[in-house]
């Protein structure tokens, strides 16, 4: 029986200094893995990193697009119809983006006509700040719509270039 004992508690021994050696590769493992897949995300070039650069903001000279005709609307104030007409231009340094204004303009000036009519009102009340904000108003439906369309802004802003209200 003695040897019985012998032989169980040299076998102990043995097992714990195999799982520690087991632990111990699966951590060393563990760590290579993750420091292979940091490198791999952070530090490696990879297909987010190359989308991010074809989105940046391009840089070069200014680019503009007439948007002709001038945009007529009538809109009533203080009870008589007066009329609008503006000539708009688009400022970019994108001519892709300046390529896509031209490829979907029949949406482009159907909201900017209907903007201008909804919002005539309040430039014939504030003509000072209100056509700076129909300004910002029409700069931001461009904008939406281009990221609807190819899924960026793309565009700096919208400019009157003419601005006459009878």
């Amino acid at each position: 029986m003695a040897e019985n004992n012998a032989g169980a508690e040299g076998a102990a021994p043995e097992t714990k200094s195999k799982k520690t050696l087991i632990i111990i590769i699966a951590a060393v493992v563990l760590l290579l893995g993750g420091g292979a897949g940091a490198y791999f995300f952070l530090l490696s070039p990879s297909g987010e990193g190359v989308a991010e650069e074809e989105h940046a903001e391009p840089t070069g000279p200014m680019l503009y697009l007439d948007l002709s005709p001038a945009f007529i609307v009538s809109y009533p104030f203080q009870g008589r119809q007066r009329y609008l007409q503006a000539s708009l231009s688009i400022m970019s340094r994108d001519q892709a983006a300046l390529d896509a204004v031209v490829e979907h303009m029949p949406i482009i000036r159907h909201n900017l006509l209907n903007l201008f009519t909804a919002q005539m009102l309040n430039v014939a009340e504030t003509p000072s700040s209100g056509i700076e904000e129909l300004r910002q108003l029409a700069t931001d439906e461009v904008k939406s719509i281009l990221h609807e369309e190819i899924g960026r802004d793309g565009i700096e802003a919208v400019l009157f270039t003419s601005f006459v209200t009878q």
